[in-house]
Order: C-alpha cells, then structure tokens, then sequence
C-alpha cells in the first residue's frame, strides 16, 4: 500500500497499554508518518501508541479503497488457507470477518461450507451478497456480537485484518464467543520480524529511510501506520491467539495475495519461496516471510 502522510486534523490521541497483555510498560521503536510504533516491555509485541483517534481514522480510510485488489487478486491465497482449514475442518459453519467483497468465502462455500460475513464496508457488503450471495453483516465485531444471539460457527477467519484493529485481543476474545467447542481460528498477519530485520539492517547501513516509513513504493508492510496498528512476529502472534483462549495447532508463513504492481508481485514470490525453503529445511520451526498465518483451535 503506497505510504500516506497523517491527516491535517490531529485529534488527541490515546496513550494506551500493550494491545496484547495490557502491561503499561513500553519503548519506543521507531517514528514515521507522524506516528510512534512502541514495543512491549513484557510481551514483545509492537503497537502504535498513542493510538489514533477513531476520528482520525475515519479521515485516513475516507479515500481509501483496494476494492478492485481484493477482487482479483487474492485467488490463489484463497485456496491456501482454504486447505488449511480443511485439514481440520472437513465442513460445518464459517465466519470471516473483515469478509471485504466475499471471495474468500466464496471459495469456502464451494468446499461445502455455510458461509457468513463481517465487513465494515458498505460496499462490501452489497458486492458480496448482490455478486456472491454471500449473507454478510455490515459493521464491526463488537457490534454483531451486541446485535443479539448468533449461531455458533465451526471456524471463524480473521485474514489481514487483526493488524488493522485498535483492539485486537479484544476482537479474539468476542469471537471465541461466537465458536462452537473445538472450533478453528484461523488468522493472517504480516510479518513484522522480516521487515524488522531489514530495517536494523539497513538503519545500520546508513539508509535515511531504513524501515521505509516515507517511501511512496515500500516492498514491506510489517510496520504501517496508521494502516497497521499492531505488527506481529509469529511468536507474538502466537501468544495473543493463546491469551484469548485458544490453543495454537500450527504456525506458519502465510500464502500471499497479489496486486495490481508486477515488481511487488515478483518480490512477493521470491520471497515466499526462499521463506518456505527455509522453513522446511529448519523441520517446519523457522517462520520467517512476508506474512504469518496460525491455525488455533478453541481451548
């Protein structure tokens, strides 16, 4: 995504408590775009703090729109998680929130899955059930679950869209609400460690824009704001899912979703492929790539 300079309106932001474990204790890790992204003293996790006002936000994402992205260019990544899940879940009733335009759960559907959608975008919603016929509520977690009692589902989705929320733990904890025992979780993040790496590397190196925080074209989207308000590594991504109450069954890096820039296509795909060689030659214990994906199951 290109990078975007913070709104003129600067509304009082929140000083906050780590977005996972709730310690108070945090340090600075870097700057950009008007913002500070700080690490947990206690956990590891990395969050933007202060946060950004929902106001702020609203100004952000007002001209905003990858709809034309996430309607053509995330098949192949559909099908892998797809498969994830079916080594689990042979069918049953599936949630995904942050559903966008329906595909990902159109391609479930066709596994034999009962299908249904949370997406805060209007257009989303009405792309999903005029295109997909796809059932989808429009709006947030918090306020599907306040809407009333729902049926439990078999597996709910949550595929690059935590890293997006002010309150991810939160979001984990209404959802596991929602699952039938033994359900799956499944979600997808980027990896913040890779982008890190490079980063310290190239802080190292002398670079003015080592994370590339003021890049208009940046390869690398661990660390995002105000895009991203958390940034996860795989371990600490693994103990939020585990804090929440659930019990991680697999970790691993994620399949990858294309968009309409060839040259980011291209370092996607060497970079998933040296990521999954790395991975199998450390016996499936090394996750280090683009994106994390976890499978959990409720505890």
């Amino acid at each position: 995504m290109p990078a975007q300079a913070a709104p003129a309106l600067n509304p009082v932001r929140e000083t906050v408590s780590c977005r996972s474990c709730s310690a108070p204790g945090c340090t600075p890790y870097l700057q950009g775009r008007g913002y500070t992204v700080v690490r947990c003293d206690d956990c590891g996790l990395f969050y933007v703090n202060p946060q950004p006002s929902l106001k702020e936000l609203e100004q952000y994402y007002a001209n905003y729109d990858l709809g034309s992205q996430w309607r053509t260019g995330e098949e192949s990544f559909n099908r892998s998680v797809r498969e994830a899940i079916l080594q689990c879940k042979k069918g049953g009733s599936a949630l995904d929130v942050g559903s966008g335009s329906g595909n990902f759960l159109r391609c479930l559907r066709q596994a034999g899955f009962q299908v249904f959608g949370i997406e805060p975008s209007e257009e989303g919603c009405s792309y999903a059930q005029s295109e997909h016929g796809i059932e989808t509520f429009h709006g947030t977690v918090e306020a599907f679950v306040a809407s009333g009692p729902r049926a439990e589902f078999d597996v709910v989705t949550v595929l690059n869209v935590l890293e997006h929320l002010k309150k991810p733990a939160e979001a984990l904890l209404h959802l596991r609400q929602l699952m039938r025992s033994e359900g799956i979780l499944v979600v997808v993040v980027p990896d913040a460690r890779l982008h890190g790496l490079l980063g310290e590397t190239r802080r190292r190196l002398g670079f003015r824009d080592p994370f590339w925080m003021e890049t208009e074209r940046h390869p690398l989207v661990g660390f995002d704001p105000p895009h991203h308000l958390t940034s996860f590594e795989p371990r600490t991504l693994s103990k939020m899912v585990a804090r929440c109450g659930f019990e991680p069954v697999g970790v691993r890096n994620a399949p990858v979703v294309f968009n309409d820039e060839r040259w980011k296509n291209l370092a996607k795909t060497v970079l998933h492929a040296c990521s999954e060689t790395l991975y199998w030659m450390s016996f499936q214990r090394l996750v280090l790539g683009y994106s994390t994906q976890i499978v959990a199951r409720k505890a």
